[in-house]
C-alpha cells in the first residue's frame, strides 16, 4: 500500500484546547479530542467538495493551522484556537509537539511528513515564530526572494523531496505573483500489509452502487484470516482493521454502511470517537473474516480549502484588513491560498517471508464471516496510539487498476 501526498498552503494556522496538569498523560488525551473532531468535520467538508470520491489528510491541515496560531495574535488567534482547539497553554502546546514528533520518528520507516514555509526575504519575519515553529521537528522554514520565481521554485521544489515523494513539482512561478507567505505539507505513506493479500487470489469482480445498481469492475483483493471486524450501530456501519506492522500501531480502518449510504459516514463519525471502535475489538476479540477490498488508486486535488477552513469559522485570517499576523511580521499579510494534492494506491503489496502461509492458518469449524467491499466504502489510515487521523477517504467510483 502506498500513499503520496502533498499539501501546499499560503498562509495557514493553529488549534486550541483544555485546562489541567501540564504532563505527557494529559497531554496525549487533550490530543486525541481536538484533532478527532477537526478531521471528521473536515472529511465531511471534503466529501462533499468531491461528489464523495477522494483521499485526504486532515491531520496536514490541523498542522498548518497549528503552525500559522503561533504568529496570530487577537480575535484571529482565537478563531484558529476555536475551530481546532488547540491548547491555550503553552505547556500543553509544546507536549504536542513532542507528541507530534515522537509519532513522526516512529513511524518513520513506513510515513514522513515535511512542512516547508517560505516567506518572502523582504519581511522582517520575527525571530520569536522562527524559533517556535522550528520545534516541530517536520518544520523547515526558509526565506526565498520573490521577485525571482524561477529560483524560488526551484529551491522550493527540492525542499519538498520530490523523489521521496514521488508526485512531481508541484509549484510553478504563478503562485509567487502576489504572495509573501507560503506554506506546504508533503507526506509520504508506505507500508506493508502485516496481513497481506495473496495476488492468486485477485480477480475482476462486479461493483455495486449503494441501490445495489451494477456500476463497474474491479480487481478484487481477496482473503481469509483473523482480523478485528465489529458493527457500530451510531454509525450505521461495519468496521474492518488492517494493520500495516506487527506493533499494531498503524491501521487502515474501512467502513461499510449496515444502513443508509456511505456519503453519511464521515458525519456520523462525530457521534463517537476511535476509542468506541477499538473497546468493540477488544471485547469481541478478533473473527475469521473473509475479505474482499478493491485494489484501486485515487488522486485529490482540493484548491477550495480556505472555503471549507472559513466555513467551520476561520474567517480573519483571509481579510487583510482583519488578519491579525503580528507574531510572524508587523507587516500585513493575509492567507491567499491552501490546496492539498493526495495520491493512495492499494494493492497486494506486502507479503512477507514471516507470514504464515494461508494453508498453516488454525482455521475454526464455522464458516469466515465475509466482509465484501464491492460498494462503496469509507477508509480511515489511523494511529491506534494517539487516534490521529492521518489520512482518509471514500471510493465510490469503481475501475480497473
Amino acid at each position: 500500500m502506498i500513499l503520496n501526498i502533498v499539501f501546499i498552503a499560503f498562509l495557514s494556522t493553529v488549534v486550541h484546547g483544555i485546562n489541567f496538569n501540564c504532563n505527557h498523560e494529559n497531554a496525549v488525551a487533550s490530543f486525541k479530542r481536538p484533532t478527532y473532531d477537526f478531521s471528521v468535520r473536515f472529511l465531511d467538508r471534503v466529501a462533499q467538495q468531491t461528489n464523495y470520491h477522494f483521499v485526504f489528510s486532515p491531520l496536514s491541515t490541523w498542522l498548518q493551522l497549528m503552525s500559522l496560531a503561533e504568529g496570530a495574535r487577537g480575535p484571529t488567534q482565537t478563531e484558529i484556537w476555536k475551530v481546532t482547539r488547540h491548547h491555550r497553554m503553552k505547556c500543553f502546546r509544546r507536549k504536542f509537539r513532542e507528541i507530534l514528533n515522537s509519532m513522526d520518528d516512529e513511524l518513520s520507516f513506513m510515513t514522513k511528513r515535511t512542512n516547508v514555509i517560505v516567506i518572502n526575504k523582504l519581511l522582517d519575519v520575527k525571530e520569536s515564530f522562527e524559533e517556535e515553529v522550528k520545534k516541530t521537528n517536520t518544520t523547515k522554514l526558509f526565506s526565498l526572494n520573490f521577485n525571482d520565481p524561477a529560483q524560488a521554485v526551484a529551491k522550493l521544489n527540492k525542499a519538498i523531496d520530490m523523489d521521496l515523494n514521488d508526485v512531481g513539482s508541484q509549484f510553478d512561478v504563478n503562485d509567487f505573483n502576489l504572495t509573501v507567505l507560503l506554506m506546504t505539507d508533503t507526506a509520504y505513506f508506505k507500508s506493508d500489509w502485516w496481513k497481506p493479500f495473496n495476488p492468486v487470489y485477485t480477480s475482476t469482480e462486479t461493483f455495486y452502487s449503494e441501490e445495489n445498481i451494477v456500476i463497474g469492475k474491479v480487481r478484487m483483493m481477496q482473503h481469509e484470516e483473523y482480523f478485528n471486524l465489529t458493527e457500530v450501530p451510531l454509525i450505521n456501519a461495519r468496521v474492518l482493521e488492517l494493520p500495516f506492522n506487527s506493533n499494531g500501531r498503524l491501521s487502515m480502518l474501512v467502513f461499510l454502511p449496515t444502513r443508509g449510504t456511505v456519503l453519511d459516514l464521515f458525519y456520523n463519525l462525530k457521534n463517537i470517537r476511535l476509542t468506541t471502535i477499538f473497546n468493540l475489538y477488544n471485547a469481541e476479540r478478533e473473527k475469521f473474516v473473509r475479505v474482499q477490498l478493491p485494489r484501486f488508486k485515487i488522486l485529490s486535488e482540493l484548491r477550495n480549502i480556505p472555503e471549507l477552513v472559513y466555513d467551520m469559522g476561520v474567517k480573519r485570517i483571509f481579510y487583510p484588513d482583519l488578519a491579525d499576523l503580528g507574531g510572524i511580521t508587523d507587516y500585513p499579510v493575509y492567507a491567499s491560498l491552501m490546496t492539498q494534492i493526495a495520491d493512495i494506491e492499494i494493492t497486494e503489496q506486502g507479503a512477507r517471508p514471516s507470514i504464515i502461509p494461508d494453508s498453516l492458518i488454525m482455521k475454526p469449524e464455522h464458516d469466515s464471516i465475509v466482509f465484501s467491499a464491492n460498494r462503496p466504502f469509507a477508509f480511515l489510515i489511523v494511529d491506534r496510539l494517539t487516534e490521529a487521523i492521518l489520512f482518509g477517504g471514500l471510493y465510490r467510483y469503481p475501475s480497473i487498476h
